[in-house]
């Protein structure tokens, strides 16, 4: 039950949701400040000293989206990883010492889709258990033979984040892909580090002879193929052109609007900090459209005809 997950939709919708705020607010609160700033101290005129605000505000929008995306792509990841552990150990068994499992995120297939906002279906805890995979996830468990596995490399994931993607051969089937990404950090570029030292680890568990473990691996089933509920990561939903075009148009209009006078006025750095803000505060509208859209064009898709 989606209720009773630790990374169900709602957690991801929620998450995805912080993450719009925060990117747009720390776009939006350099003009803001600056435009404050302006109106205190260089209200009659402008000169180099107004000129610095105006690039200030102007490099401080740019750096604050970077920054909210690298610190809350992540967001709540510990807590996620802190109570799943829990649940994973009191339903199954200890696994041998020398098995150190890594806190990852799963998808199945090797397109980039998202869940509710999020690039990973499923979040849990990736082991080489001997000479097989085992995977102790939120949603499923699944286990991995070694001679089962094809091949593993990288593959483009989120921006900035690449993805491991391991291609599987099931019985008398075509072959399959999963990918993943390590949650071993507090943040994105620590993920991406992160991810590129577990397909670094996993390739040489690859090449290395069969270990002989003692204590067999758990029988959990074969990684799961199901994307059901997926979007692919370019997905527009129906209306998002007209609706992103309106809103596009209305912002210029806007725009305009209140800077032509500051303009005429010879306020041009007034002008730039005004610009900036509706700008930011357009584009927040639309994002917002377009996730209204997607709810609804999800929700007709579920009605059914």
């Amino acid at each position: 039950m989606q209720q009773d997950r630790v990374f169900g939709a709602a957690v991801r919708r929620r998450y995805s949701m912080l993450l719009a705020l925060a990117s747009f607010g720390l776009a939006l609160l350099p003009f803001a400040a600056g435009l404050v700033v302006l109106r205190v101290w260089w209200a009659g005129k402008e000169d180099a000293g107004s000129g610095l605000v105006a690039a200030a505000a102007l490099a401080l929008a740019l750096l604050g989206p970077w920054l909210a995306h690298n610190h809350m792509g992540l967001a709540g990841n510990a807590s996620l990883r802190r109570r799943l552990w829990g649940r994973v150990a009191a339903r199954e068994d200890a696994p041998p010492a020398s098995v150190q499992p890594v806190f990852v995120g799963f998808a199945p297939g090797q397109t980039v889709m998202t869940w509710d906002g999020d690039t990973d279906q499923d979040i849990g805890f990736l082991a080489a258990w001997g000479d097989t995979l085992v995977y102790y996830g939120d949603a499923f468990s699944w286990h991995l033979p070694r001679e089962r596995i094809l091949a593993v490399g990288m593959t483009e994931g989120a921006p900035g984040l690449e993805r491991v993607a391991v291609r599987w051969s099931p019985a008398r089937e075509s072959a399959r892909v999963f990918t993943f990404v390590s949650r071993e950090a507090p943040d994105l570029r620590g993920a991406r580090r992160a991810t590129h030292a577990l397909h670094n680890q996993l390739q040489t568990w690859l090449q290395a002879p069969s270990s002989g473990q003692a204590l067999p691996p758990p029988v959990l089933g074969l990684p799961p193929t199901d994307t059901a509920g997926a979007l692919a990561a370019d997905y527009m939903p129906s209306g998002s052109c007209v609706a992103t075009i309106a809103v596009g148009v209305v912002s210029v209009l806007a725009t305009w609007q209140v800077i032509s006078p500051l303009i005429r006025a010879g306020k041009y750095h007034h002008a730039i900090l005004w610009a900036g803000a509706i700008l930011v505060l357009g584009a927040a509208a639309v994002n917002a459209l377009l996730r209204v859209l997607q709810w609804a064009d999800q929700a007709d898709q579920a009605a059914g005809p």
